[in-house]
């Protein structure tokens, strides 16, 4: 026999779960309500480019997504991703060589879509150099060993024949500390950012533009941790679909670019690195809005790595390739 209550359940069942639901939601919304949920991104020492890349965070993109985001700021690419797979951080804007290597070494890491599809890089050198063949023998800065100073070198010292063997390579910090040790002659050349150009009182010598020569080396991808893809997915589209608005925003008002430039590196007014940085990122077309996801590319990317033997030439890119959060990314900005 069934109690005399249980007649009354039914009636008042689906108000229950209805008030479940909706506290459900409310707490959801409470959460939110609280404050943004933390994030913390790594990007390389603000320079020249700092209005684009910091944008995200300082233009208010961030915080429209409900991201509390954080740039924290790196001298060395190897140190941001250690940082990364140590949680210290939750994304990374950098070299997807390094997100490979650290993958193949048995890292866990996500490519979820790539800002800067070509290299904004240069081989700058003192003016007793003549070009790219006369560097056999000479003293080449880099930030650190496997970082992208010293790859991109490695490959465009590779299609002048010169060898490893042949060129010393010394650790000297990050770009503004190499570029004027070229300028005093202490070491012989580096590769560094081309704004670095507009300081024509350094007396640099532009070698050769890195994208003339590598039009396949992608430069920065946004790169995250495979346990937060999968924990935190929601929050990743909501970065990279602030990631998309900022830059978007950015190539669109360069005084907005170039003065968050010269607040966040500290640069004074008259520094023209800002602006020349913005006008080379627009003439070249170096970044992607829409952090386009070029396998072609990536895998010549891993050809690269296998033949400087730092990777194995089995190494399969598309197994740390994600689509899913760019796409929802892309959606979200699109609207209904």
């Amino acid at each position: 026999m069934r109690p005399s209550w249980y007649p009354v359940l039914w009636v008042f069942l689906p108000a229950l779960l209805a008030g479940f639901l909706l506290f459900g939601v409310a707490g959801r919304d409470a959460g939110r309500a609280q404050g943004p949920v933390s994030w913390r991104q790594g990007v390389m020492a603000p320079n020249g480019d700092a209005g684009l890349r910091f944008m995200t965070a300082e233009g208010g993109f961030a915080a429209r997504q409900g991201l509390g985001l954080r740039m924290v700021a790196f001298d060395d690419e190897t140190l941001m991703f250690k940082a990364l797979m140590a949680g210290e951080i939750e994304t990374l804007e950098g070299s997807p060589s390094q997100a490979m290597i650290a993958t193949s070494k048995g890292g866990d890491l996500k490519i979820v879509g790539c800002s800067r599809p070509k290299l904004g890089l240069s081989f700058f050198a003192h003016q007793g150099i003549g070009s790219l063949s006369d560097l056999r023998g000479k003293t080449i800065g880099i930030s650190a060993p496997g970082a992208m100073p010293e790859l991109v070198a490695r490959a465009m010292l590779g299609r002048v024949a010169i060898e490893l063997r042949d060129v010393k390579f010394v650790e000297l910090g990050n770009d503004a500390d190499r570029v004027r040790a070229v300028a005093a002659r202490k070491i012989d050349a580096t590769v560094a950012a081309s704004d670095f150009a507009a300081h024509t009182e350094l007396g640099l010598k532009n070698l050769a533009h890195a994208n003339d020569i590598l039009p396949s080396f992608v430069s920065d991808c946004i790169v995250t941790r495979g346990d937060l893809w999968r924990k935190r997915f929601d929050d990743l589209v909501g970065l990279l679909a602030a990631t998309m608005n900022a830059y978007d925003h950015a190539l669109t008002h360069k005084a907005d670019t170039v003065g968050l430039a010269r607040r966040i590196a500290k640069l004074p007014a008259a520094d023209p690195m800002p602006a020349a940085n913005f006008d080379e990122m627009i003439s070249n077309r170096s970044i992607s809005p829409t952090l386009e996801l070029d396998i072609t590319k990536l895998l010549w990317l891993r050809d690269f790595l296998a033949d400087e033997r730092l990777i194995d030439a089995d190494f399969e890119p598309g197994t740390m390739i994600d689509r899913s959060a760019r796409e929802r990314a892309l959606a979200r900005i699109k609207g209904p």
